[in-house]
Parts: structure tokens; sequence; C-alpha cells
């Protein structure tokens, strides 16, 4: 492992994760990009790939954990497509800017220029590292915890969606791949009395407006939104 002295800025990025790292040159690690390391002519030093590939690993278990402890309920094959849920690209970019992962990269100048801070895949790849991180600075129980706390929202929406459809995951998924973009849900209106509810939510690419929904709560209006753009989207390639 390479000796990487630590940042100031990676206080904060543990008050985040909720973990003090015993070893923070495995923090620094996890944090330094390929690109950066190669620029620095130290490519031995891009220890990230290997902390990500852990990652993948760790997420994958504690994920898997959390569903057959909290969801007994359910059967395989729903265990099995929520945890993709739960640990594919377009989730692990969305829980990687809720965390302010970007901030605490340390990217090469083509890289920095180039966008990578806010890169899906980048930041999906930096979140997975820093997961490995954890896992090797402190064992299962801060992977756990930040699981808990980083994934709260996804968790909630898996929950919700079960055996169904995950529209909003779908459609995250297919713009990221046709227009590298992410689409960005609006409150358009809400009423009702506080026991009753409702939401009307719009989704859009850029300015341009991809579908509505409404529902009883503001996830639901935002997975009928989804669910419409999705059909919208298939109508005009069809």
């Amino acid at each position: 492992m390479a000796s990487c002295a630590p940042r100031p800025e990676q206080t904060e990025l543990e008050k985040r994760l909720g973990h003090v790292f015993a070893r923070p040159a495995l923090l620094a690690a996890a944090l330094t990009h390929r690109s950066h390391s190669a620029e620095a002519g130290q490519p031995e030093q891009a220890e990230s790939q290997r902390l990500e590939f852990l990652g993948d690993a760790v997420l994958g278990a504690i994920s898997a954990e959390w569903l057959v402890t909290d969801r007994a309920d359910w059967r395989e094959g729903t265990l099995t497509k929520v945890r993709s849920r739960l640990t594919n690209a377009a989730t692990l970019a969305r829980v990687a800017r809720k965390l302010g992962l970007g901030d605490f990269l340390l990217l090469g100048r083509g890289e920095e220029r180039s966008g990578g801070r806010q890169k899906d895949a980048l930041l999906a790849d930096a979140l997975e590292a820093v997961l490995g991180a954890l896992w090797l600075d402190g064992g299962p129980a801060p992977v756990r915890a930040a699981f808990g706390n980083w994934f709260a929202d996804e968790i909630a929406e898996a929950i919700e969606a079960g055996a169904d459809d995950n529209p909003k995951g779908d459609l995250q998924e297919r713009l990221q791949r046709d227009r590298k973009e992410s689409p960005r849900y609006d409150l358009l209106e809400e009423s009702g009395p506080p026991h009753e509810r409702h939401f009307k939510v719009a989704v859009f690419v850029g300015t341009i407006r991809l579908g509505e929904g409404e529902g009883a709560s503001k996830r639901e209006a935002e997975m009928a939104a989804a669910r419409c753009a999705l059909v919208g989207l298939d109508t005009v390639e069809s």
C-alpha cells in the first residue's frame, strides 16, 4: 500500500462517513484516481482500483446481508433484483454525490478539465474504493453504518418497488447511456390535508420535460413521472 499523507479535507469526509481512519493512507489511496498517479509518475500508487475491486464485493455482501435480515418475506429472485438496484453504477453515483465525494478526489489535470468530479462512472468507482478502504480499516461495522446512512433513500425506494419495476433507476441508466445526463425531479404541486397529501412531480433532462406523475408521496409521484418519461422515450424511438 502506498504511503500517502492524509489531506486536511479528509477530516470532513471522515465525519460524513462516521469513521476516523486508523490508517489514513487507505482513504488517501481510495481518493487518488489513477490519472493523478500517472501524471505524478507513480502508477504503482494507483491503489484505488484494487480498493474498488474489494469495495464492489463488500457492498454486494453488506447489501445482501441487510436484505436477508430485514426482508424475511422476500424470495431469492426479489432479493437478487433489489440488490442489483442498490449496487448498480447509477445508484452508486447518486450516493457519491450526496456524500460530496467528488470534492475530495485527487484527479489528473486532464480528468479535472473534462469534469471528472461529476462523471457517474468515476464517482461510482470512487465510492467503491472508499468502501473497500473502510472495510480494510475497520471491518464490516463502518461499512454497515455508511450503507445504512448514505443509501437510506435508495433502500427506501427499493423496498417500495419490491419485485416490481424500478422506473427511476431505469430512466437514470437510460439517460446516462444515451445522453450522458441525469434526470432531475421538480415538485410541481403539493396539496391535501396532512393525513392525505397529494404530490405532483415533473422529470426533466436539462430543460426538457420528459414526463409528469402524481402520488400519495413524493417518491411515488417521482416513480410515476419516470414511468411516463420511459413511455415517451420508447414512443420517440419506435
